[in-house]
């Protein structure tokens, strides 16, 4: 498969965000280093059940956060910050951000045992002042995105669950693309509105809202109440 456009999105202050787009960050915290994935989509990957994801897929990256505690915690709000909110413009984009729940799975660590708790505790908080979606995801549920998998859908990488550089990245990845694969699921009984360039409006990609066309053709979909 062709691989996917790896790259940085570009943040530019003063410049408005397209209506349509929709990012997810996701994020494996721990005490070293927290993993993070930057994912930005097209809002129709969720529209209609035939829509692709990877199809709509605008750009991903990832990396891993290091430094003390504080240090982590700041660049992971910027990184949210940025996805969400842009001051002054019409459009704030659509973000989530999923993080690893913490599984208690050793005894020794000492208070970097608790790293991932604060971490989650603090982002919680940050994006709640962002009004901005934040979920926990099982460990587990992550483990299915092998890095084999990962290549095949078209994201680039080496990617491994053990060297010591990158593999935190490589569970954001995971965490990331397990994610998307859920609401895509969720999204086939809900589908999401387009924007139709009106900041306080949106329309259902479904025949329905064809009113030029008659007889109106029967909507194939199904509108969340």
């Amino acid at each position: 498969m062709t691989d996917l456009p790896k790259g940085v999105w570009q943040w530019k202050a003063g410049v408005a965000k397209a209506p349509n787009e929709f990012h997810l960050i996701a994020f494996d915290p721990g005490a070293a280093a927290t993993g993070w994935a930057h994912f930005v989509l097209d809002y129709r990957a969720f529209s209609r059940p035939e829509n692709k994801v990877l199809a709509n897929l605008k750009s991903w990256d990832c990396g891993q956060f290091t430094g003390p505690d504080h240090e982590q915690y700041t660049a992971a709000q910027m990184l949210v910050w940025r996805a969400r909110y842009n001051p002054g413009e019409q459009f704030n984009a659509r973000t989530e951000v999923v993080s690893e729940d913490f599984q208690l799975v050793q005894t020794i660590g000492g208070k970097n045992l608790l790293a991932p708790v604060r971490f989650n505790a603090v982002m919680q908080w940050e994006c709640g002042k962002l009004a901005t979606r934040f979920y926990l995801q099982n460990r587990t549920d992550r483990l299915g995105q092998t890095g084999d998998r990962l290549r095949a859908m078209g994201f680039a990488g080496r990617w491994s669950s053990t060297a010591k550089s990158g593999k935190d990245a490589f569970s954001a990845m995971q965490h990331g693309v397990t994610w998307l694969k859920k609401l895509k699921r969720q999204s086939e009984s809900f589908p999401w509105k387009l924007s139709d360039n009106v900041g306080t409006n949106a329309y259902w990609d479904c025949a329905c809202e064809n009113k030029l066309k008659k007889p109106y053709a029967h909507c194939d979909l199904t509108h969340p109440k």
